[in-house]
């Protein structure tokens, strides 16, 4: 009895230690996500796996919200166009109140997106699966203010 119930201390351990590695990992490649995209690094489209679900949601200025999937070739090709103007105005984002939470395939990291010239923020996450080159933003989700996503195809 003794040999079990230790058996299944260590593996309780194990499992601990692998989880909070697991998180400190997932915060270590989110503060270089954030330095990258808020010095619009070419290295972006290496923090997602091929194909990432990308998700706005609108707050429209109507009342209500409308949640808009962005393919992720656009988003990628989005990406390369807007930095010149986002670098241009100093376009950075801050992320506060970090969580992470273990789901099915991956943790998902939340937190309040602060854009610039925001005071409040915004709700977003981030979904990240391990893959053979590490963890990945499997999907990201971004609560945005920003108009034209609602006329966009």
């Amino acid at each position: 009895m003794k040999k079990i119930l230790f058996i299944l201390l260590i593996f309780c351990f194990t499992t601990l230690v692998s989880f909070a590695d697991d998180k400190e990992d997932i915060l270590n490649i989110f503060d270089k996500y954030v330095n990258d995209a808020n010095n619009y690094s070419q290295s972006l489209p290496y923090y997602y796996v091929n194909n990432a679900k990308i998700v706005r949601v609108v707050n429209k200025k109507q009342g209500g919200q409308k949640a808009i999937l962005i393919p992720y070739d656009r988003y990628l090709k989005e990406l390369k166009g807007h930095s010149t103007l986002a670098k241009t105005v100093g376009y950075k984002n801050r992320y506060v109140d970090r969580k992470i939470t273990k789901v099915d395939d991956g943790y998902k990291l939340s937190a309040t997106r602060i854009p610039r010239n925001d005071k409040v923020g915004l709700p977003a996450y981030f979904i990240f699966t391990k893959t053979n080159s590490g963890w990945k933003i499997k999907e990201e989700n971004m609560t945005t203010n920003v108009q034209t996503f609602l006329n966009a195809k």
